[in-house]
């Protein structure tokens, strides 16, 4: 066998085993998945809010958004109920009504879940992660108000710590609530211009305070 026949049996080896090695990871990783979730979602009820009710929600949002516009200190405070209200009515977060609820709110937000994971790689394989998600929004400077994961549960199962891990660094119910929002300019400006937030036992509470331009020297 000369050099060139070698190193080309060596390489497909390689990839053989290489191969091998990625399905039986991923495998591993589907029957893991399946000791914490259900092959069917779990119902989440959408909020029915009247066209009164979201009249009004939508009256404060829009009041805080043209105070930053006149960059005017406000304050905007959601309850549960309006982030239900959000999440069942309001375009583009109405896409998740089916998906997530919010529970509570204590010093984190507590969202009600039945997230689809993928199965067996083209299978269809769907699998549901059937539980609860709290979240924190926080001010970052780059992106503005995002939802940090603190932590996931599956009533009477345990995550595996690898899983619960990724999960939490992945951040996906930020992307799943406002990617679609930010794709919008208006919106991604506003989220970018919100100074700070915290939450309160009922509610989640978002300020706006301009920033004062240090004075130019000598003026």
């Amino acid at each position: 066998m000369t050099t060139g026949c070698f190193m080309l049996v060596l390489v497909a080896c390689w990839l053989l085993a290489l191969g091998v090695w990625m399905i039986w990871h991923v495998y591993a990783q589907v029957r893991e998945m399946r000791t914490f979730t259900q092959p069917t979602a779990q119902v989440i009820h959408p909020d029915q809010p009247t066209g009164d009710d979201l009249a009004a929600l939508r009256a404060k949002l829009a009041a805080f958004g043209n105070s930053i516009d006149a960059r005017t200190a406000d304050k905007l405070e959601l309850t549960v109920v309006d982030l239900n209200h959000l999440l069942s009515a309001q375009e583009p977060v109405n896409r998740l009504k089916d998906i997530a609820k919010v529970e509570e709110i204590t010093d984190v937000v507590k969202v009600k879940v039945a997230l689809a994971l993928n199965g067996v790689p083209f299978s269809g394989e769907r699998l549901y992660l059937n539980g609860f998600i709290t979240v924190r929004p926080e001010i970052k400077s780059d992106s503005g108000l995002v939802l940090l994961t603190r932590s996931v549960e599956v009533p009477d199962k345990t995550l595996p710590p690898g899983f619960s891990g990724s999960y939490l660094q992945a951040n996906h119910l930020d992307g799943l609530a406002l990617d679609e929002v930010r794709k919008d300019n208006r919106l991604k400006s506003l989220l970018t211009q919100i100074t700070s937030t915290r939450c309160e036992p009922g509610k989640v509470v978002l300020e706006y305070t301009p920033q004062v331009k240090p004075a130019t020297p000598g003026k």
